[in-house]
């Protein structure tokens, strides 16, 4: 499988997610504004709670839909493999990280909602800042005094939603088109791939990892987030 139509693919789902992050933060911000107040929370009104809830579904199962188009615009192309089979075996993975982000947006709007109280902003304004400074809040004005352990989600999680969202759905996208591929060459009667590295990133993880033979029973994953290494078949017998 061609290494630049993946990266093609994974490249574009950056605008898949943008979209459907920047419709999502528009509605939340607009369903909260005429309850927003110091230390508004969400889960103040379990009606409105429950219908942010539901919006943040929305958005992860849209940037799910379009990381699952864009792995089988990928597959499709495989002879031996359905789309929706190769797309399964890495799906839930995914999902589940999609929905972690999912709830991390409602507390951080929770934050921008306080700030935006304290500073006496339109929700014009807020909007705007929230896209100007979406990856760093604290570089926004009005952020100076706000406690950084309010956006502390834990280890391994971005702060920034919107860069979670889109390394979720590239991920999901590169592990899909990988997966589909071993499956089809399983079918062909491959007997071992050799990783290779597929960028010039200085990466010393990969390249431990890369030039060796590997049974062909041991399905082919990345090494680390956004790994562009990809497998080189081989159908003759191993001899390790």
């Amino acid at each position: 499988m061609d290494n630049e139509l993946i990266a093609q693919q994974a490249a574009d789902f950056k605008k898949d997610a943008k979209r459907h992050y920047d419709k999502a933060v528009a509605t939340l911000i607009a369903l909260a504004w005429d309850k927003r107040k110091q230390g508004f929370s969400y889960g103040n009104d379990d009606e409105m709670y429950a219908e942010a809830m539901s919006i943040c579904m929305e958005l992860t199962d849209a940037c799910m839909t379009s990381a699952r188009q864009r792995a089988q615009v990928l597959t499709s192309a495989l002879e031996h493999v359905d789309d929706d089979v190769a797309w399964n075996g890495i799906a839930e993975d995914a999902e589940e990280s999609f929905d972690m982000a999912g709830s991390h947006l409602i507390s951080l709007l929770e934050v921008w909602i306080g700030v935006a109280v304290a500073n006496e902003w339109s929700m014009e304004r807020t909007l705007e800042l929230i896209k100007m400074y979406g990856n760093n809040p604290y570089a926004s004005p009005g952020w100076e005094g706000v406690p950084r352990v309010l956006l502390k989600w834990g280890r391994g999680y971005d702060k920034n939603i919107l860069e979670q969202l889109t390394k979720i759905g590239q991920d999901a996208i590169i592990s899909g088109a990988r997966f589909g591929e071993w499956l089809d060459e399983v079918a062909m009667g491959a007997t071992y791939y050799i990783r290779r590295r597929g960028s010039t990133y200085d990466c010393p993880a990969c390249d431990d990892l890369c030039g060796y033979p590997i049974p062909i029973a041991e399905p082919f994953d990345y090494v680390h987030s956004r790994c562009m290494c990809y497998p080189e078949y081989h159908y003759e017998p191993l001899n390790i």
